[in-house]
């Protein structure tokens, strides 16, 4: 029996973590001479949804190209790893009424004092500074429990134990694929 293709999608703050692990994950599977494709939160703003802005419907909009073009791809046996916010509740309903049974949940959780911290692309710098609205006071809605069956605390674990957590989790669903 074929293993279906799967959309790996990482969501949690800016700052968690997720492109980090978004592009460990895509050259796990490329290591493996599987089939891949990335999709970055930032990357898909700059250019697909650069007409897109940040308030709730624009978020919903985003999402939802993003979650299009993964199940295009993934009806073409293609693995996509998928980094964004995703930060509320209606946002991944919409992803997973998309993906369906393609879709496999990773929460990259750190709290958001350690996320400004990090600031790794000075978001929350630009945010505190009034040039960027909603995003330090933006809502992030916490996952239900089947959004954090993968949870990653980059926090508690380093980026090569986040990692391998996240590869244990890929075996379950890649037949394929072996750590």
């Amino acid at each position: 029996m074929k293993t279906i293709a799967k959309a790996f999608w990482l969501f949690g703050r800016s700052g968690a973590g997720k492109t980090t692990l978004a592009q460990r994950l895509r050259t796990s599977l490329l290591d493996r001479n599987l089939p891949v494709v990335c999709l970055d939160g930032d990357e898909m703003r700059a250019t697909l949804c650069s007409d897109l802005g940040f308030k709730s419907e624009a978020r919903l909009e985003n999402h939802r190209r993003i979650a299009e073009i993964a199940r295009l791809l993934n009806n073409q046996d293609l693995n996509v790893v998928v980094a964004t916010m995703a930060p509320e509740h209606l946002h991944r309903d919409t992803v997973a009424k998309i993906l369906g049974r393609h879709l496999v949940w990773f929460y990259i959780h750190a709290p958001l004092d350690v996320c400004i911290e990090r600031d790794p692309k000075g978001l929350y710098k630009r945010a505190l500074a009034g040039q960027i609205q909603q995003l330090t006071n933006y809502p992030f809605e916490p996952p239900r429990p089947a959004e954090q069956e993968n949870y990653i605390n980059t926090v508690t674990q380093d980026i090569a134990g986040c990692h391998q957590s996240m590869l244990e989790t890929v075996r379950n669903h890649l037949k394929d694929f072996t750590i």
